[in-house]
């Protein structure tokens, strides 16, 4: 036999088809199955990656911050407390001035979540606020003095940078941070919640409510008028930054008071930032949360723009 005619026996054609075709069924039966799994595990995957790469949140500890203080022949306890997180090193830091209602320990439970703007946060009652000793006399200079009196000792902490150290007045605290402002220059940024910030022109017109509320505490003459107004006590020259927060809606110290002092403050040289809120009244809540953030982180962080770096 002639090698050269046998010819080699064709494979059949249809067994390799029929195995390719069988495991192709089974890829695109598979497909949809792969696809939703990766769909589940990717963001799996993802959430933990972000969460392995987030630090854990700074320990906060709150702490008494109380202290006396005397004016004139007055001496006055005050109620205070002072939070801070577990983060070495000086911070800045804010001194809330409590004239809301309520006392310090609650007035720093509302505040405290405001330290992870990386600050240090004090809350003290003005004098016959809260648990602090009284009477109030409707702010006056023994509220100030208390005032100043608690910025001097949250700036001597060795956990406070003393160059960055704010204000924030709570109605009538407000007034009191307010005549701080116009006293005291350590101040680098002021923040004044639905305050009243002339008197005198507040007076005349003011709710039957509101005049009680001062009568019981202090005569209201021009004189005393005057000395617990903020307009009136202002200095020609205020070289620091101011937010107004105020409601629309609030009876007691009406807007005209807020926009009246953004006005004087503007004619002084200061920075000013205002926001009034729509629907406000004279508490004002959590509304003010995003913009007190805000002013914080542009005035107070170590990287803020008034810095001039």
């Amino acid at each position: 036999m002639n090698l050269s005619q046998v010819r080699p026996r064709a494979l059949p054609l249809n067994e390799p088809q029929t195995n390719s075709s069988a495991a192709q069924g089974c890829r695109r039966a598979l497909a949809p199955l792969a696809f939703r799994i990766s769909a589940l595990l990717i963001p799996m995957l993802m959430a933990c990656h972000h969460q392995a790469s987030v630090p854990p949140r700074p320990k906060l500890t709150i702490e008494p911050f109380n202290f006396q203080v005397a004016s004139g022949s007055d001496h006055y306890q005050i109620e205070g407390y002072f939070a801070h997180t577990d983060e070495a090193g000086r911070m800045p830091a804010l001194l809330v001035l409590n004239g809301n209602g309520g006392d310090a320990r609650q007035c720093i439970a509302r505040v405290a979540k405001f330290a992870d703007l990386r600050i240090r946060l004090a809350c003290i009652s003005l004098p016959g606020y809260g648990k602090s000793s009284g009477p109030s006399r409707f702010v006056g200079p023994q509220s100030v003095a208390a005032a100043r009196r608690g910025l001097d000792l949250v700036a001597e902490r060795p956990d406070v940078d003393p160059t960055r150290v704010g204000v924030w007045g709570i109605a009538d605290g407000a007034v009191a941070a307010g005549l701080l402002m116009d006293s005291d220059h350590r101040v680098r940024a002021v923040v004044l919640q639905s305050g009243a910030y002339d008197l005198v022109k507040l007076w005349p017109g003011t709710t039957l409510g509101t005049k009680l509320s001062i009568l019981r505490q202090v005569w209201p003459s021009k004189r005393v008028l005057q000395e617990r107004s903020v307009i009136e006590n202002m200095p020609s020259k205020l070289d620091c930054s101011v937010l107004i927060l105020h409601g629309q809606q609030d009876r007691k110290n009406p807007l005209a008071q807020a926009q009246q002092l953004a006005r004087a403050l503007r004619q002084r040289g200061a920075h000013v930032e205002t926001r009034f809120f729509p629907d406000g009244n004279h508490q004002l809540g959590d509304m003010v949360d995003q913009p007190l953030s805000d002013f914080v982180r542009a005035n107070l962080s170590p990287t803020s723009a008034n810095d001039g770096s």
